[in-house]
């Protein structure tokens, strides 16, 4: 899904480019009808799939180029087996970086962060939370800066409408759609009603935490946007409790599509390594450069820097899309979040004998997953709960978010899947801090499309901002703590195992937050924005300033990290992009 340096020279080097008194020399335009394509999108993810089977779907020939496969298993269907996907070699890049500038108090550098690879992207390995909420003044945002009303948080809920296929909801809702292609359920009730799966300390903690703030029925609901308490995530999961996501989508317009017009091609395994441009008024991106087979440094199949790249071109007839992912360029911006751990005196009656593994006879519960018709705990989304809260009563909307898991989740850290499927003891509490003011930055470390890159995600250091973050997680982990106080979940807490110690002082907290904080939500390194903005990469149509035929969609497209969870958001952006470039389209002619 992420081609880190495939904008190296058009988005990096561009404004020098334009700047320059001599205009560098690039190819004379060739003719649009040898084109093989109408459009390329680079990526399959959460930004490009959508927008790549609407374009197919209006009868445009879609070419869709990812550095993955197709990958179908356990791991990328089972909802309870995201860890898993997240470690899965076939999809795996794990990038590294830094969580803190030089000379910070606590050095941690080296960390993990794994994205995905493959059709799909990182929605075949994410934790399936399906949640818009908190989106409502950044579409409004958005709307304002570029004066455009078709940003605004009405306009924009319409495309969460027309992806979504409600599974578990009243029809009659109107903030909800039932004919979508994203499949969108709760998890069953069904299987906790099950007697061999009776648990009073489960009952007794998720009791306890439904009723620790205002009751929230639907929190993806246009009135509880910005609401304040307790509710039940929503999943992407579908009726036979299997995860729904773009790959889907793809492989369904691919099977329908024909050859010539209304084409949809996928071309994995397969590295974009640059955006062809070509003379123009302004530099025309009229194609891009592939090295099929070729794999990036932090992919589970890179064995190597090839020094040459055997390399092909793909030319369009209308424009070049990246939907590549976000570590392409300077400012990296992200959720921060901190878990708390506690161990409980008895094993969850719902983990009994399951060892997360892709064989039925080495893990009885997939065993019974399969025999009973999908009704375990494999059919489980992460979170028990969501509670949303302020952390100061001067916030004007809920700035923290606590998500419960009955599971041990220290964050994305090596090792991580083997913890959620070996430890059947444990609640995690994660703290997580919405619009935060993290500012990192990434760095090209050379000019091959192999080379790493250097990535600094700088949580805190923003000044008096920064300080107010720390002291906003660690009000809300103080919140989390108090829940785990009440009698009826303390009377089943074994200890506190994570931090473990501490005299729950604020200086105590504080460095559990820096020692521990992580973040899998990173956003915004391509931003829209006004022309003016020395940050903005892209217009409010998602075009690449100063290059024609060029767009980048994706969650790097975002100003600022949206809401609490970003992919679904992502789809709807991304089916916002489709409209813009058919109207467009109609509008122009081939170059």
């Amino acid at each position: 899904m992420i081609f880190p340096q495939l904008l190296r020279f058009t988005l990096l080097f561009l404004p020098s480019l334009l700047a320059a008194t001599t205009k560098p020399k690039l190819p004379a335009c060739p003719d649009a009808a040898h084109a093989e394509y109408d459009f390329v999108v680079v990526g399959a993810g959460a930004g490009g799939g959508p927008l790549a089977a609407r374009l197919a779907e209006n009868g445009f020939s879609v070419l869709v180029v990812d550095a993955g496969h197709d990958v179908v298993n356990v791991n990328t269907t089972i909802p309870f087996y995201f860890s898993r996907a997240v470690e899965d070699p076939q999809l795996e890049l794990n990038y590294t970086y830094n969580e803190f500038s030089p000379g910070a108090k606590f050095p941690r550098d080296g960390a993990w962060y794994p994205r995905a690879r493959g059709l799909g992207g990182s929605t075949i390995h994410n934790a399936l939370i399906n949640n818009i909420a908190l989106t409502g003044h950044d579409f409004d945002n958005i709307a304002a800066m570029f004066n455009d009303s078709t940003w605004s948080n009405e306009n924009m809920r319409q495309y969460f409408k027309k992806i979504e296929h409600n599974l578990y909801l009243n029809q009659s809702d109107p903030d909800h759609g039932f004919h979508g292609w994203l499949k969108t359920n709760v998890n069953p009730t069904s299987v906790l009603a099950n007697p061999m799966f009776a648990d009073p300390q489960l009952i007794d903690i998720a009791t306890t935490l439904a009723t620790s703030g205002a009751p929230i029925d639907d929190l993806n609901s246009v009135v509880n946007d910005a609401a304040i308490g307790a509710a039940n995530p929503s999943y992407t999961i579908d009726e036979s409790h299997n995860r729904s996501s773009v790959h889907d989508r793809l492989v369904d317009v691919e099977a329908a599509s024909s050859s010539g017009k209304g084409k949809l091609d996928f071309m994995l395994d397969t590295l974009a390594t640059k955006v062809l441009l070509c003379d123009g008024e302004k530099p025309k991106a009229y194609g891009v450069e592939i090295a099929r087979g070729a794999a990036l440094a932090v992919a589970g199949n890179f064995k190597g820097k090839e020094k040459i790249l055997k390399t092909e071109s793909v030319r369009v007839r209308y424009e070049v899309i990246v939907s590549a992912g976000v570590f392409q360029s300077p400012q990296l911006v992200n959720h921060d979040e901190v878990a708390n751990i506690w161990t409980l005196k008895q094993n969850h009656s719902l983990f009994a004998g399951c060892t997360v593994l892709s064989d039925p006879k080495q893990d009885p519960c997939l065993e019974y997953w399969i025999e009973s018709d999908h009704q375990n705990l494999y059919s489980f989304g992460a979170a028990l709960t969501m509670i949303m809260l302020k952390s100061s009563p001067a916030q004007p909307q809920p700035d923290m978010m606590l998500y419960w898991a009955p599971a041990f989740f220290r964050g994305f850290v090596p090792g991580f899947a083997d913890e959620v499927a070996e430890i059947h003891n444990a609640l995690t509490a994660i703290a997580l801090k919405a619009h935060a003011s993290t500012r990192g930055v990434v760095q090209l470390t050379g000019n091959h499309p192999q080379d790493p890159l250097h990535i600094e995600k700088r949580h805190f250091e923003a000044g008096v901002s920064g300080k107010q973050d720390i002291a906003a997680i660690r009000e809300a982990i103080k919140v989390a703590r108090g829940i785990v106080g009440h009698p009826n979940i303390s009377q089943h807490v074994e200890m506190q195992a994570f931090p473990q110690g501490g005299d729950g002082s604020d200086e105590d907290i504080d460095d559990h937050i820096m020692q521990h904080v992580f973040g899998h939500h990173a956003c915004c390194t391509n931003p829209m924005g006004q022309e003016e903005d020395p940050h903005a990469v892209l217009d409010g149509d998602f075009q690449v300033r100063g290059v024609d035929g060029l767009r980048v969609v994706d969650i790097s497209s975002w100003p600022n990290v949206p809401g609490w969870f970003v992919t679904t958001t992502t789809y709807m952006i991304s089916e916002k992009a489709a409209d813009v470039i058919i109207a467009a389209t109609k509008r122009a002619k081939p170059y």
